[in-house]
């Protein structure tokens, strides 16, 4: 064995040592943020999942004819939530009885809680056995397992009409 190149490699093996920990530690930074999930990933949960389903419940109506309420009438409600063809669309489906069927389009407000229909303008309602068209509007809410449906009818035949409808649901999971 040779004694003069014993310092030689030691003193070249102590130079390399800072840059292999050097190389050991960028690698293993590099791992570490490649291996962590990006946000804004195609994984992003959608609000709406929480909503699909049967909700069970009831409903109530009541009619104002010349600014005067009739008495409510009331059952049992069934609603059903799909989701929409948008990002913030769900579908509405209840079984009310109902000159036209609810079946509608839903848009969320930014608390993803909240809802606009959004593809219905007009509908009809029966007061004392006739059929009558005005404007429509609706909103409702999903508040835990539990949705709430307002909708509104107006028109002016011969005096004002307006139709009330009030709707609600609980799903069970």
């Amino acid at each position: 064995m040779d004694i003069t190149h014993l310092p030689q490699t030691m003193a070249t093996s102590y130079a390399v040592r800072p840059f292999r920990n050097a190389l050991f530690l960028l690698l293993a930074i590099g791992l570490l943020t490649t291996s962590c999930k990006k946000s804004g990933g195609s994984d992003a949960v959608d609000p709406r999942d929480q909503y699909i389903g049967t909700y069970v419940g009831g409903f109530q109506t009541s009619f104002t004819v010349g600014g005067v309420e009739s008495a409510p009438e009331s059952g049992t409600a069934t609603i059903t939530i799909t989701k929409g063809s948008n990002p913030k669309e769900i579908y509405i489906e209840t079984n009310v009885p109902r000159p036209t069927a609810l079946k509608v389009t839903g848009q969320l407000d930014d608390t993803g809680k909240a809802f606009t229909i959004i593809d219905r303008s007009q509908d009809q309602m029966a007061v004392l056995n006739k059929t009558f068209t005005g404007d429509f509007t609706a909103t409702g809410v999903f508040d835990n397992n539990q949705i709430a449906i307002s909708t509104t009818t107006e028109t002016v035949q011969g005096g004002a009409l307006a139709d009330t409808n009030q709707l609600q649901g609980q799903r069970n999971k």
